[in-house]
């Protein structure tokens, strides 16, 4: 009988030494998640694509190409070891996008483009940053107060994405970096630099 109980109480102390064991695996694989959204209609559906699963950035283009987006949006995820995060970028329902070219940071795996003449090496990221988001010397070159702060990513198609996840990352990291966290959008675009409009007098 009593072999009988402490074959019992052993049974009972392994399935729950199992059960904590199972929990504690459960609770090590959720990571925090970070979001980056940008300008969007609330009742839009938002669909998820993993950044690893593309092959490069002309699959991430495609997607926004193929999205419509009057009735939903890509998210793309990005996961690191210790947390994930998920960026929808602007996406165009219209031909007709009203902008000025300061209020756009074009940035791509080895340089920095500031209103359209400007340009800075790659590792000039967290200045260029800081300018066009917070413009602390109301250098009218970048972005002002009242205006929207944009960053368009743009990578060659002969790089992998884990160039794209790279670069994202590091941009990330900068932004997290900041005291003060900025009011922006993220766009993804094939097209490199929008050209100067046209001013007709």
């Amino acid at each position: 009988m009593k072999k009988t109980i402490v074959i019992l109480i052993l049974s009972f102390l392994l399935s729950n030494c199992g059960q904590n064991n199972s929990e504690t695996k459960q609770l090590a694989i959720e990571k925090p998640i970070q979001h980056f959204m940008t300008f969007r209609l609330a009742d839009n559906e938002l669909v998820e694509y993993d950044i690893d699963t593309l092959k490069n950035f002309n699959e991430v283009i495609k997607i926004q190409d193929e999205t419509d987006c009057l009735r939903e949006y890509a998210i793309f995820k990005l996961e690191t070891e210790d947390k994930i995060y998920k960026i929808q970028p602007l996406q165009f329902c219209e031909s007709i996008f009203d902008y000025k070219l300061r209020e756009i940071l074009y940035v791509n795996t080895d340089s920095i483009t500031v209103n359209y003449e400007l340009k800075f090496p790659i590792d000039s990221l967290k200045f260029a940053l800081t300018n066009h988001l917070f413009n602390p010397s109301n250098n009218r070159n970048y972005s002002l107060a009242d205006e929207k702060k944009l960053i368009s990513i743009n990578i060659d198609s002969t790089k992998n994405i884990a160039q794209t996840k790279k670069l994202l990352l590091n941009i990330i990291k900068e932004l997290n970096a900041m005291e003060n966290k900025p009011n922006f959008g993220f766009m993804f675009e094939d097209r490199g630099i929008l050209p100067k409009p046209i001013i007709v007098e």
